[in-house]
């Protein structure tokens, strides 16, 4: 049998700069976070020629931005728009 005991202590008696605030939502992390693509891209123009040139940096693609275009020609849009 495990016996649990926990001692209340008054707020007044903590250190403010000790207490933590509480953790951020999924929402407000999000808003904070700057996306990756972006973050690569800075990364890029900062290092310019130094970039490796296998080290590609694509937006995704999806099918919302082709609209209503037939599916045999959004291959060929995706691979004309990819960078080479």
């Amino acid at each position: 049998m495990i016996l649990l005991l926990a001692r209340v202590v008054p707020k007044s008696s903590l250190n403010p700069h000790r207490v933590r605030p509480p953790p951020l939502t999924k929402k407000q992390e999000k808003a904070l976070k700057e996306p990756l693509i972006k973050l690569m891209q800075k990364r890029q123009d900062e290092a310019a020629v130094s970039w490796p040139q296998n080290l590609r940096i694509e937006p995704i693609i999806s099918r919302r931005k082709f609209g209503n275009t037939p599916k045999s020609l959004r291959s060929t849009l995706k691979k004309m728009l990819t960078e080479r």
